[in-house]
């Protein structure tokens, strides 16, 4: 019985592992694997987010070029490119939902600009700040370059200087140094056409003058106007008038009536700097000079000795940007024909002279030069009232009371931008300003005599090299101080 039970359960066991193999057989036979096909082809980028998938990038940038006809129309290029944003990569990918070239342009043709082959321009102000321009043909850019140069130093002489033609000068101008004083930097770049890309020649010379291209103040010429009172008018000084319209040659040159003018403030982009020698012959202007005389009364004056002019040649190194004298040094100075002052003697008995105002001296030795002038005038692109008149390019730094009076002030420090300054007031509703002085050699209360040494010339406060400010009020309103001396 137990034999017989044993055999029975072999044959049983025999007998399912037999049917399970014939079954694992036939689900094999049933049941084949499936096929995974691998598919390599180009994923698309659109700044970052991916847009679909494609078989041909190539396909995708012809059609790119062949479908932006207004473009190349636009700007007169013969080929156009896919966004900077785009971006397509190369991958190997079980995904079969592939897009065709012209979905994904649809895709992406209003959601990033098309470019377009040209140049990225850069300039660093001097804040640090960079402005950027676009560009298609460098050699625009050359040629704006150099028209904002010849804008300061005119046609013949940049032509010299280029082309090494400067002699030995008896009397002129020789430049030595042409250059920006702001970095500008250019590379060809993929422009998104819907930048402000500068195509015309007139208008990139525009933009780098004026720093935009939107000129908005014209001018027409009337029948009693001049060069400088159109200047004058429109907050210009005359040689920011003659810069904003080169094509007007000089201060004196007429003006036809209905003429248009520019008298937009200039601004350039970059600063041209200008290096120099120059010489001249300098006529020194005698001053007049008062003594007094205690034993003749006061009716009485007579003049003990005729003036006459003199004459120097002298040469002075300069710097220039943009046509604003920055620094201005005598090298060489030879008197041609002394100086000779005129002497007048007044009666003084009984008399106590105060504030005589009629003859005043001049605040520095000759020859000198003078970098800026009275009136207005553009600093940093904004019209700038200039309260005084510059003088620099002397040989000695003293500097003299124009006339004798009472120091108001004698004041160390930045003083609203004229750094360490003295201010005398010699009645009569005159008051005279020393501005920008290195050393102040008077004192607050102090009386002085005309021509006495109060101070010597510096660079303090809001300057742009050394120089002397020369100020003068009447009344409490600012004058010309040259108008002290005809």
């Amino acid at each position: 019985m137990d034999e017989k039970t044993n055999e029975g359960a072999s044959f049983l066991t025999l007998l399912f592992g037999l049917l399970l193999v014939l079954f694992v057989c036939y689900m094999c036979y049933i049941f084949k694997p499936i096929e995974r096909t691998i598919n390599r082809c180009y994923q698309v980028y659109l700044q970052g987010e991916k847009i679909g998938l494609i078989y041909s990038k190539d396909e995708l940038y012809d059609l790119i070029d062949k479908e932006q006809q207004e473009i190349k129309e636009k700007y007169k290029v013969d080929k156009v490119y896919s966004p900077q944003g785009l971006e397509v990569r190369e991958i190997n990918t079980y995904n079969s939902n592939i897009m065709s070239v012209e979905e994904i342009y649809e895709e992406i043709k209003d959601l990033d600009s098309f470019t377009i082959e040209g140049y990225e321009v850069s300039i660093k102000g001097s804040d640090g700040k960079k402005k950027t321009i676009y560009i298609l043909d460098k050699a625009k850019l050359d040629k704006a370059i150099k028209n904002v140069v010849v804008a300061f130093v005119g046609e013949e002489e940049y032509n010299n200087y280029l082309n090494g033609e400067y002699k030995k000068k008896e009397e002129g101008k020789e430049i030595t140094n042409i250059y920006l004083n702001n970095e500008v930097t250019i590379k060809k770049a993929y422009v998104p056409a819907d930048e402000n890309i500068i195509t015309d020649s007139n208008t990139l010379n525009m933009y780098f003058l004026f720093g935009n291209t939107n000129l908005k103040k014209k001018y027409k010429v009337k029948s009693t106007d001049t060069i400088e009172t159109i200047a004058t008018k429109n907050k210009l000084g005359v040689d920011d008038f003659l810069v904003a319209n080169p094509d007007i040659p000089g201060e004196n040159a007429l003006l036809a009536v209905g003429q248009e003018v520019t008298v937009d403030p200039i601004n350039p982009l970059a600063g041209v700097v200008i290096e120099s020698f120059e010489t001249e012959y300098q006529t020194m202007r005698y001053e007049t000079k008062t003594q007094f005389d205690k034993t003749l009364n006061a009716d009485q004056t007579y003049v003990k000795q005729q003036g006459s002019n003199g004459l120097a040649k002298v040469t002075f190194a300069t710097k220039e940007v943009n046509g604003k004298v920055q620094k201005s040094a005598q090298v060489s100075s030879e008197v041609i024909r002394p100086v000779v002052d005129r002497i007048i003697v007044y009666g003084a008995k009984n008399v106590i002279y105060y504030g005589n105002t009629t003859y005043w001296a001049w605040p520095t030795v000759k020859p000198f030069r003078r970098s800026d002038s009275f009136g207005w005038r553009i600093l940093n692109g904004q019209p700038n009232f200039h309260k005084g008149i510059d003088i620099t390019g002397t040989a000695k730094k003293d500097i003299y009371a124009i006339q004798s009076g009472k120091v108001i002030e004698a004041a160390r420090g930045y003083n609203g931008g004229f750094g360490n300054v003295v201010k005398i007031d010699h009645g009569n509703g005159y008051v005279s300003i020393y501005a920008h002085l290195s050393k102040i050699l008077t004192k607050k209360g102090a009386t002085v005599e005309k021509g006495q040494l109060i101070g010597i010339m510096g660079n303090t406060g809001l300057s742009y090299g050394t120089h002397l400010h020369l100020g003068v009020q009447k009344n409490g309103e600012y004058i010309n101080p040259y108008s002290l001396y005809k």
